[in-house]
């Protein structure tokens, strides 16, 4: 970073310099570390700036993650939320054997196949034993 700042700082005093005509050697002996001194805090403030500007980007987007994050986290707690109503609703349903009334369809095509797996296996035993 620092031959960075040397070779910009060094461009710096040549565009400045290379405009300079006509002095005679004692000015332009103290012209020449005026510009070199002005170049180098030039530079030096350049990237303090650049520093600052990186870093505040930084903080945005930290910001930004965590503005993300905490919706998503909403979000999820309202889905979870959904998901309980639903499962309760889908028991209150079978205590009241209302499952078409109470339940939403989602819910009970959730429990029908349940149902439909339990009798498979319920009638599977029996077709086997008969079979032997």
């Amino acid at each position: 970073m620092k031959s960075d700042n040397k070779s910009l700082s060094n461009e710096i005093s040549s565009v400045i310099l290379g405009k300079l005509h006509g002095l005679n050697a004692k000015s332009a002996k103290k012209l020449v570390k005026a510009v070199d001194e002005a170049s180098k805090d030039i530079v030096k403030k350049f990237a303090k700036l650049q520093k600052e500007e990186a870093n505040e980007q930084e903080k945005d987007a930290k910001k930004a993650l965590k503005k993300a994050s905490e919706k998503a986290e909403k979000v999820a707690k309202a889905k979870a939320k959904a998901a309980e109503k639903a499962a309760l609703d889908a028991k209150i349903a079978i205590v009241t054997s209302d499952a078409d009334e109470v339940a939403p369809k989602a819910t009970v095509a959730k429990v029908a196949p349940a149902k439909k797996a339990a009798e498979s296996v319920a009638k599977a035993p029996a077709t086997e034993t008969a079979k032997a």
